[in-house]
């Protein structure tokens, strides 16, 4: 009876180890998929591209996030699929792929959201929207990247803050929404620059800095608490249990962006 605590303290140290070690690497490779995809957009060279260069370069943007944990990362003990690698990629792509075949509507009807690629292969929902916009398939494995990188900075920075200061429940919540919003707002500025005005702008980027950032950091607010459960007080979740709460993360996401429109509307 006695040995019983010591070996699930073992066990919980050896899960935030592995957490800690994932969200290091992640964070290590993320300048490789900003300065691509910089380099792309500001050298204009993405013009020229087809729907086969832009699925080359999204996958290749999107795999090391995959590859360099899965080729570096020490068992534990563990099979793969069980590792937090797996489990945050996992999450990560089940709030990219229900968000980007459904909630890039919502951006499209309500904050002016406009993509002129050179593609012709679309990939979202046919029945949500009303404007007619058109989701490029390449932008899942994009985005992919993107949401890996921010969601391990939220849970990096959000961590770091809240052991430095002790904010209590109350400044925790407030912690995440600063934390949101400085993510939600800084994407927003690079990608609604008017140097990437010929592939992708907001109709009303002024407005959308001002007032949309908000409804794009509902993303941010929803996921942040949530994906910080995975693993966490020494549980090592199954992959089932991982998506069933990055599916109802995503439901939480719809119903504010559906309580956005009914109270913001379009920008």
């Amino acid at each position: 009876m006695s040995t019983s605590p010591n070996k699930n303290q073992i066990s919980a140290q050896y899960l935030e180890a592995d957490k800690r070690w994932t969200e290091g690497l992640i964070l290590a490779q993320s300048p490789f998929w900003v300065i691509a995809v910089a380099f792309v957009m500001l050298s204009g060279i993405i013009h020229s591209w087809n729907d086969v260069d832009y699925m080359l370069f999204s996958i290749t943007v999107a795999l090391p996030s995959i590859l360099l944990p899965a080729l570096l990362s020490k068992s534990g003990g563990r099979p793969w699929y069980r590792r937090y690698w797996v489990k945050l990629n996992l999450w990560v792509s089940t709030i990219v792929f229900t968000g980007t075949y459904f909630i890039s509507h919502y951006f499209f009807d309500l904050m002016g959201m406009r993509y002129m690629f050179n593609n012709k292969v679309n990939f979202s929902s046919a029945v949500a929207g009303r404007t007619g916009g058109e989701v490029p398939l390449f932008l899942y494995p994009l985005t992919h990247a993107y949401f890996m990188s921010y969601f391990t900075f939220l849970l990096v920075a959000e961590r770091k803050i809240v052991r430095r200061l002790q904010p209590g429940r109350i400044g925790r919540v407030f912690v995440v929404l600063a934390l949101s919003y400085v993510v939600a707002l800084g994407e927003t500025f690079f990608m609604a620059s008017p140097l990437l005005s010929d592939a992708f702008l907001y109709e009303k980027r002024d407005r959308m800095m001002k007032v949309g950032t908000f409804g794009y950091m509902i993303f941010f607010v929803t996921g942040l608490p949530m994906l910080g459960r995975v693993d966490s007080h020494g549980e090592d979740w199954p992959l089932s249990r991982v998506v069933t709460e990055a599916l109802a993360t995503f439901t939480c996401i719809m119903l504010l962006f559906e309580l956005w429109a009914k109270i913001i509307g379009p920008l």
